[in-house]
């Protein structure tokens, strides 16, 4: 391949990348990408009040939430950029789905964070649409940096292979969650080229046969600090960095580099990112700021383990491939396993061209050396990202592409190393071609669709009832089916609606759908805007009709058998309040489910799987009372089995909760059998009867309360370690499980 036919493959690339980006961004609606509704609104308070940054507070959480937390260079840099623009209509076209199903794939759609204006987005663009789609424009910049930084990277490490930097530019540049994120809002689109420059650099460093000169420790020291003012990630890179220094100066057998090139790049890392973390420190008691990001966006209830990492493997690798909207909205299955199936392989088979490497021993120690920075760099991404991830739930691919030059080089690697150099062309033309197909076709057939508002219908019939508001205004409900006939726990009851709006709702209406059991508990409940989430009821014009599929799930603890009513109604989210039927009510009856128990193979009332850490399954239960009143008593059956030979004797919780406030209004802690069967002396194979009575308080409210259960183990210093719950995927995520739902009746 001549010079000139691969820098012309390389612009190739490049303006492909540019192209299909600009089609992301247009294709998603505003603040449609991940976290883009909180990235925005930091943007727009720097460049509305001076670039000064917010005080974050947990009680008092603005619309940027966690994103003020963050390192602010980018947001300073796109506030200068977008600042003559009038964003005083930044809430107005940011009107929040407040039942979004944000990280939850759901049949009837519902993935919009926003009930988007449409008027308000049309081009030509105005106001805030206009700030939003500069600032993506900016990002798709970024980006085009980040994808050009691995077609060098390659070229340093493997010169005389240019099929290898085009391979490793092309899965960058057309990978579909790389062109989403770049396509936004997001400060992920700095952190990444500054992440993946710091490795070229790094490489740089390491390959040099000369001592490095002051430019470049004023260049190193620059990079460090922007990627600093980034994103946190960054500073992983800080000793690596360090590490380089030192090696020259043991390889040169000169000072220079680790006290010279430390003084001066680290100089000016702390001069250009130091004011922000002594910032943090002032404000916070924390020079990162996490802390207070964390108590933003929230921690895991239990820290995650092993088990459930690995659980989570599945959303890290879509979010990898592409995971778009709110992690809600995504390619099909099988677009997943073939991106798998090449990334599995691809870095597979580089890890066995390294071990031939080293077999051979056909490389020297200094090759070698700059080689390692792009490993090492990923390894340390990927264990950073499961650290954090432990703590807070972020399964999510897209942040390992501060390192993603180096996984796209090596990706590269694997495909053609092996090959003649004929089949390499064809084998890295194919894989990009098919990641260019995916990420040009996706926009078009997955990412507008999910957003897409249902066409209107013709009223060919009068309609069955009126639901009407206080303040005026009114919806017709046409025709209403559930096509669920029966169901069983852990899956979906599917129905549909037609609407009409008779008269205009001045106010935002919420549809709500309950499975509801003879006593009055809801079991499962869904609420959505109109739609499928994408109307809202004060835009509508009188003469309005739509069709409205919906579906609501069946929990894995429902009890069974049972009749359960599908109950449909509106109410104002703000409020409470909801709109009314001729009759008074406001609530309809549209249809039944016959809910069956699970199938098992196991004599056991109301069957059911949860597992124990792996060593004790509940197989079923069974109520005496599902409604009971305070004072009274209602018995709870737990049918055990052990799934190994136990060693220790663990006590069973039972509680009767109000889970907002976790007070206990019935409870009973014993060993299984009223303490006659020890778990340690459990028989594989036997199902062992476990009766618990359940006395309710007398001083219960009246209402709904959980159904709480699980194992613990008393230790001699006082502490209960309970006993976690194994999901089907392997994850290990709660030490309690919810069973049926208790509705505490009134005292006579």
């Amino acid at each position: 391949m001549t010079q000139f036919s691969t820098t012309k493959l390389r612009n190739l690339i490049a303006v492909g990348y540019v192209i299909i980006a600009l089609i992301y961004s247009i294709a998603s609606p505003i603040f449609e990408v991940s976290d883009e509704l909180w990235h925005y609104p930091m943007v727009d308070y720097l460049a509305n009040n001076g670039l000064r940054l917010p005080m974050q507070d947990a009680n008092n959480i603005g619309l940027w939430r966690q994103e003020g937390s963050q390192p602010p260079l980018y947001y300073m840099a796109v506030a200068i950029l977008t600042a003559a623009i009038d964003t005083s209509d930044l809430e107005y076209v940011r009107r929040q789905n407040p039942h979004a199903d944000i990280g939850i794939v759901r049949p009837d759609g519902n993935a919009n964070m926003i009930v988007h204006r449409v008027e308000a987005e049309a081009f030509p663009w105005s106001g805030t649409v206009l700030a939003v789609h500069i600032v993506r424009l900016f990002s798709i910049v970024l980006g085009l940096g980040t994808i050009l930084v691995t077609y060098h990277l390659a070229r340093e490490l493997f010169p005389d292979n240019p099929t290898i930097a085009l391979g490793a530019m092309a899965l960058n540049a057309f990978l579909p969650m790389f062109l989403f994120i770049s396509a936004s809002v997001n400060n992920d689109a700095l952190s990444n080229l500054i992440g993946n420059l710091l490795t070229l650099l790094l490489v740089k460093l390491l390959k040099s046969e000369r001592l490095p000169t002051t430019r470049t420790y004023l260049v190193i020291g620059i990079v460090t600090g922007i990627g600093l003012l980034a994103k946190l990630n960054i500073g992983f890179l800080v000793p690596l960095i360090a590490l380089a220094l030192l090696i020259l100066s043991l390889r040169f057998r000169n000072w220079r580099p680790v006290i010279i090139g430390g003084v001066v790049s680290g100089g000016l890392t702390i001069a250009i990112a130091g004011w922000w973390y002594w910032r943090n420190l002032q404000l916070y008691d924390d020079v990162t700021g996490l802390n207070r990001f964390l108590d933003i966006v929230g921690r895991r209830l239990i820290p995650a383990n092993a088990a459930q990492l690995w659980s989570e493997r599945d959303s890290f690798l879509q979010a990898y491939w592409g995971f778009f909207g709110g992690m809600n909205v995504p390619l099909p299955d099988a677009v997943y396993l073939v991106f798998n199936l090449i990334g599995g392989l691809t870095l597979l088979s580089a890890i066995v061209f390294l071990a031939s490497r080293i077999y051979k021993r056909d490389w020297s120690r200094r090759r070698w050396l700059y080689t390692s920075a792009t490993i090492i760099w990923p390894v340390v991404t990927f264990i950073s990202f499961l650290r954090w991830t432990m703590i807070t739930p972020a399964s999510q691919g897209r942040l390992i592409f501060g390192a993603l030059s180096s996984i796209s080089l090596w990706m590269a690697v694997g495909l053609v190393w092996w090959l003649p150099k004929y089949w390499q062309r064809i084998a890295t033309g194919s894989v990009a071609g098919y990641f260019a197909a995916v990420a040009i076709l996706a926009p078009f057939l997955v990412i507008a669709p999910a957003y897409k508002q249902p066409p209107d219908i013709q009223v060919q019939a009068a309609a069955q009832t009126s639901f009407s508001a206080n303040d005026g205004g009114a919806i017709d409900l046409l025709d209403a089916n559930v096509l669920t006939k029966v169901a069983r726990p852990e899956a979906f009851v599917e129905l549909t609606a037609d609407w009409v709006v008779a008269q205009s709702l001045q106010r935002d209406w919420s549809m709500f759908i309950h499975l509801t059991t003879p006593d009055g508990v809801i079991i499962s409940q869904r609420d959505v805007y109109p739609g499928q989430g994408t109307l809202a009821t004060s835009d509508l014009s009188p003469g309005k009709a739509w069709h409205n599929p919906l579906a609501i799930w069946v929990p894995s603890n429902a009890y069974a058998p049972m009749t359960l009513d599908v109950n449909l109604g509106w109410y104002h989210l703000p409020t409470g309040e909801r709109l009314q039927l001729p009759n008074g009510s406001d609530v309809l009856t549209i249809g039944q489910v016959e809910l069956h128990p699970r199938a098992s193979s196991f004599d056991v009332p109301n069957p059911i799987s949860v597992i124990f850490d792996n060593q004790i399954e509940l197989l079923g239960y069974q109520l005496s009372d599902l409604s009971p009143k305070p004072g009274e008593t209602t018995e709870l059956t737990l049918y055990w089995r052990g799934l190994k030979d136990i060693a220790d004797d663990y006590v069973v919780f039972v509680h009767i909760i109000e889970p907002q406030t976790n007070t206990i209004y019935a409870g009973s802690d014993a060993q299984p059998a009223q303490w006659t069967a020890p778990t340690s002396e459990w028989e594989l194979g036997d199902v062992v009867e476990d009766t618990h009575s359940l006395e309710v308080r007398a001083d219960a409210v009246p209402g709904i309360y959980e159904l709480e259960i699980g194992l613990y183990l008393p230790q001699p210093d006082g502490t209960f370690p309970r006993l976690r719950v194994v999901t089907q995927d392997g994850g290990q995520a709660n030490d309690f499980t919810y069973l049926s739902r208790i509705r505490i009746l009134p005292s006579d």
